[in-house]
């Protein structure tokens, strides 16, 4: 080979391994799943104006209450209104609360997890709606009307996803969490993750559907279950800082 041959060759060359690594390249080059920084911001805007409607209702008595003679009185005889905005305010609050002390663990997005947080943003965005059930049927003959679908806001989060999860597990989704190195999962198994997932959402899920179902029978004691239940979520560092030994001793 001479030297014009051989000039000819190693161009050839060059321009083949400059085409095959630019096609790597944008074989490479995917569309990314989006930030969590996204999810985070559009869920604030979503609890703000959900906490924000809860008052819509309360405001809404100041003219009756205003035009009574009793103002006191009127003020005692719409307890329900007063004692459902508590309720639901400190469930959106512990919601949002609940949502980043997980969520900053979480590292990067899948479709699931995109998926889930907006499955937990339309309970988040219903709740005024149970919360108003509840307000305006607590001791009237509908009471366990409003109590039942109080709990199903309440609880309707934990059923959708469980659901998801089985739904993704089905058609052989993508079902795993990236968390931070300080997380408690961050060294278990795919397997043991999954499982961790299923107790979280599996406590509450099967508490829910208990209450739910004693409402039809007894509301007022429902009620009393919801209460409890949602005072013991209002630290949500402590109650699942408490549980880890628990997770630890079934993950091993």
């Amino acid at each position: 080979m001479n030297l014009g041959e051989s000039w000819e060759f190693s161009s050839v060359s060059a321009i083949f391994l400059t085409t095959f690594v630019e096609a790597e390249n944008h074989m490479a080059k995917q569309i990314k799943h989006i930030s969590h920084k996204l999810i985070d911001t559009l869920s604030d805007g979503v609890f703000s104006i959900a906490l924000t409607l809860l008052g819509l209702d309360v405001v809404g008595l100041v003219h009756k209450i205003s035009e009574s003679e009793d103002f006191n009185g009127a003020m005692l005889d719409n307890w329900p209104t007063f004692l459902a905005y508590v309720l639901g305010f400190v469930v959106l609050f512990t919601w949002w609360y609940v949502y980043h002390v997980t969520s900053q663990y979480v590292v990067g997005t899948t479709a699931m997890i995109v998926w889930n947080h907006g499955l937990t943003m339309a309970w988040v965005a219903l709740m005024p709606f149970g919360v108003a059930l509840l307000a305006e049927n607590l001791n009237t003959p509908n009471m366990k009307w409003g109590v039942f679908y109080f709990g199903i806001c309440l609880f309707g989060q934990y059923w959708t996803g469980l659901i998801q999860r089985l739904i993704v597990t089905i058609i052989k989704g993508d079902t795993t969490i990236t968390w931070t190195e300080d997380f408690f999962l961050t060294e278990k198994s795919k397997e043991d993750q999954n499982k961790a997932m299923l107790i979280f959402l599996g406590f509450p899920a099967v508490l829910g559907i208990i209450f739910v179902s004693i409402c039809l029978f007894n509301p007022w004691i429902a009620l009393a279950g919801y209460t409890i239940y949602i005072f013991t979520t209002l630290n949500p560092v402590k109650s699942l800082n408490g549980s880890l030994p628990v997770f630890e001793k079934i993950l091993k």
